[in-house]
């Protein structure tokens, strides 16, 4: 189970390449050099997430056209959980910190879910040498009253849930296979800073200076339609698509059209 140290913690990372080997078109030594493969990174969702749900939706099938990079958030699944240090700004430095792990200084495509849209964009912004693109699903973003909204529902938000609702799932996974989730799903909520940091984020005001090319999808039964909208006015040449009858849970619900959507889009990012 690979574990990498980045930034102080203990990160759980899956590394997927199936291309073509490097060097060659199809792996024989008279073939034409290949083009250099792009680099993807996803980032999953909040609490009751990890990169698995990229792993078992379109890790894989990327993984033909590109070397794909996943890695569990901190504090979630078999990355370390630390007491404190759940800003967006902390899970930033993650992502540049693993980056360098990995040795990528290259511009890198990053696919964000929910709370790993919130991730993206901010990296976009603070590092955008570094981000080639943005593929967005469902994507969260700090506006006037997130952190409360996201600290009250016990920042479950990303699967409109509210707190009564999660204790209720908690209780009811507590003696299942899905128990060890349950139980640390728990401890992240409850004895860890991630609500209080949830609460402090800021509204931020500078989704126009995003300068590389962004696509955003939505389900249109989605709890937070209203970021779309926002993403589409502000940030500059941003491509939204709204999926009919699907909600938040739309890399689960619609993982087929989302894998033709991911692949067109690196394939035009490409030739682009």
């Amino acid at each position: 189970m690979p574990h990498v140290q980045a930034n102080g913690l203990s990160f759980h990372v899956q590394e997927l390449r199936g291309g073509p080997s490097e060097g060659t078109s199809n792996g024989s030594s008279d073939s034409p050099a290949a083009v250099a493969r792009p680099k993807v990174v996803m980032l999953h969702g909040l609490v009751i997430d990890n990169l698995s749900s990229w792993y078992y939706t379109i890790a894989h099938p990327m993984a033909l056209e590109a070397d794909v990079h996943l890695y569990d958030l901190r504090g979630h699944g078999r990355t370390e959980q630390p007491a404190s240090g759940y800003s967006v700004d902390e899970n930033v430095d993650d992502l540049v910190a693993l980056l360098d792990h990995w040795g990528i200084d290259e511009p890198v495509h990053l696919f964000g879910n929910s709370f790993g849209g919130v991730v993206s964009l901010a990296m976009a912004h603070r590092h955008p040498e570094r981000v080639a693109s943005l593929f967005l699903i469902e994507a969260h973003f700090a506006v006037e009253g997130w952190g409360e909204h996201m600290a009250g529902s016990l920042a479950l938000a990303a699967f409109g849930l509210d707190e009564d609702a999660v204790q209720d799932w908690l209780a009811e996974n507590a003696d299942r296979k899905l128990s060890r989730l349950a139980k640390r799903s728990e401890r992240f909520l409850m004895e860890t800073s991630l609500i209080d940091d949830l609460q402090a984020e800021k509204p931020i005001d500078w989704l126009a200076e995003i300068a590389c090319p962004t696509f955003a999808i939505y389900g249109s039964e989605s709890d937070i339609l209203d970021r779309a909208r926002e993403l589409e006015a502000k940030v500059p040449g941003c491509e939204l698509e709204i999926v009919p009858g699907s909600s938040h849970s739309l890399l689960t619900e619609e993982s087929n059209l989302i894998r033709e959507r991911a692949l067109a889009w690196i394939a035009r990012t490409q030739r682009g």
